[in-house]
């Protein structure tokens, strides 16, 4: 974890020292936001999410998409669909859920789990009234160990789960392993926001574009604007795991990729 802020033209690293106040959404437990609208971000917000044994949030709903990865134990997202129906998720960790635009729902937990993830876009209303109870239903589940593509220009263990191939156009979620002495090729999202939260190891965030760099260590999330060439280091000996990635879908990535864009379901609007 780093101790001090660091930030430059385009880039920052949030260390938890920093994490906004508790936004009061779960009962026995916090929210608190990592990247939103408190440090300007719009594509991408990030919160991470105590549940304490027992805790429940209220209920949630948000105008665009959004994605949560469990940190550890095990989270029920729980659904509400029209005519007073329900529908339950388990995710124990390593699981990731996406939720469509509209959806109703609650995270809970009986012995205790952390998440971080949140809307994406941001929701600059979080934790308001929440709207109707849709018709159809809105979650899908994920896990890190079964990704959707890898995409071996970020590193040689790069899992896209939660992407534009499930359908995830504004919320994504990857799941990233750096050994020690990898880097990311440098590379620059020019309609994305890119969030990185540090699950282990120590490393270097490089803003290739001002040729600052910053380091990082377990709980610390990187935030790069749109826009700005960077690139990930696990140059300090230790292997790096991370979550996050670039919201909306870069496109231009994906056909790096060898992706057929054009292919893919709802992509009328990021092509």
């Amino acid at each position: 974890m780093t101790q001090n802020h660091q930030t430059s033209p385009g880039m920052r690293v949030v260390s938890p020292d920093q994490w906004g106040p508790d936004l009061g959404l779960v009962a026995g437990g916090t929210w608190r936001e990592i990247i939103g609208p408190g440090t300007g971000a719009r594509c991408r917000s990030l919160y991470a999410i105590d549940l304490g044994p027992g805790a429940a949030t209220r209920a949630l709903a948000h105008p665009g998409e959004a994605v949560y990865y469990v940190v550890g134990g095990t989270v029920t997202v729980t659904e509400q669909l029209a005519g007073g129906r329900a529908a339950g998720h388990e995710l124990a960790e390593g699981a990731m859920a996406h939720l469509r635009a509209g959806s109703l729902y609650t995270l809970a937990a009986e012995a205790g789990a952390r998440l971080v993830g949140g809307p994406s876009p941001v929701d600059p209303a979080l934790g308001t009234a929440p709207a109707e109870p849709p018709a159809e239903p809105g979650v899908t589940t994920y896990h890190r160990d079964r990704p959707g593509l890898l995409v071996p220009f970020i590193s040689a263990d790069a899992r896209l789960v939660v992407w534009l191939g499930a359908g995830a156009v504004t919320a994504n979620m990857n799941y990233v392993v750096l050994e020690p002495g990898e880097r990311n090729r440098e590379h620059v999202h020019a309609e994305s926001e890119d969030t990185i939260h540090i699950l282990a190891g120590h490393g270097t965030a490089e803003n290739v574009t001002t040729g600052e760099k910053f380091r990082f260590g377990p709980g610390d999330t990187i935030h790069i604007e749109i826009g700005y060439w960077h690139a990930v280091a696990a140059d300090q000996g230790e292997r790096v795991v991370s979550v996050g990635g670039p919201c909306p879908a870069d496109t231009d990535m994906l056909r790096a990729a060898g992706v057929d864009v054009d292919a893919l379901p709802l992509t009328g609007a990021t092509r």
